[in-house]
């Protein structure tokens, strides 16, 4: 059956240390739904076109000028990048249903939360589900699960502490009831209701 990219994905976006993989199992028992860990299939890609926060071995910038500069060369534009997105990765998780006998794709990737925008500029079609948890429950979480006895590795998670949670609001905000939140307190707590 013929359908519009995208609109047999669900991306479940959350802070890491969140309650995503519970949820994401859960959803997953759903005859329709197919989900695999943390596939980060996208994220590369759709944070090629920001100015910062990119880094490689390779000069980020100068690539970041080059495909401008090719873009500008494209009758569409900028537009044609996000299309090509939009089919190559609709054929990515087409594949990954592909003899599975379900219909729709759980792609739970908690680090989604930096592309938001874009993920919905690409996909608008999908499912977004926001799992929220009280920010300090996930800081607990992260300090016993992978800081234990090393506090100064808490560093490594101040995206996951600082900025997820303002850009998850922001996501919810922006897609409005497009934007599907559970909270995950009430997650565990009523499981069958939530």
């Amino acid at each position: 059956m013929e359908h519009e990219p995208g609109d047999n994905l669900i991306f479940l976006i959350s802070q890491p240390r969140a309650g995503s993989t519970l949820l994401q199992r859960m959803l997953a028992t759903h005859p329709d739904i197919h989900a695999v860990s943390e596939p980060w299939l996208i994220l590369h890609p759709l944070y090629a076109l920001r100015e910062t926060g990119l880094e490689a071995e390779y000069d980020a910038n100068l690539a970041l000028g080059a495909v401008r500069d090719f873009l500008s060369t494209v009758p569409e534009g900028e537009e044609v990048y996000w299309e090509t997105l939009r089919r190559a990765f609709s054929y990515f998780y087409d594949r990954a249903l592909a003899g599975t006998g379900k219909t729709l794709f759980l792609d739970k990737t908690p680090r989604y939360y930096f592309i938001i925008p874009e993920l919905y500029r690409v996909f608008p079609k999908a499912k977004y589900i926001f799992l929220l948890r009280n920010p300090l429950a996930v800081l607990v979480s992260i300090l016993e699960t992978w800081v234990k006895d090393n506090p100064f590795q808490l560093s490594h998670f101040r995206h996951d502490l600082l900025t997820a949670p303002r850009r998850i609001a922001e996501g919810i905000a922006s897609l409005k009831s497009k934007a599907i939140v559970v909270r995950y307190e009430a997650l565990v707590k009523d499981p069958e209701t939530v």
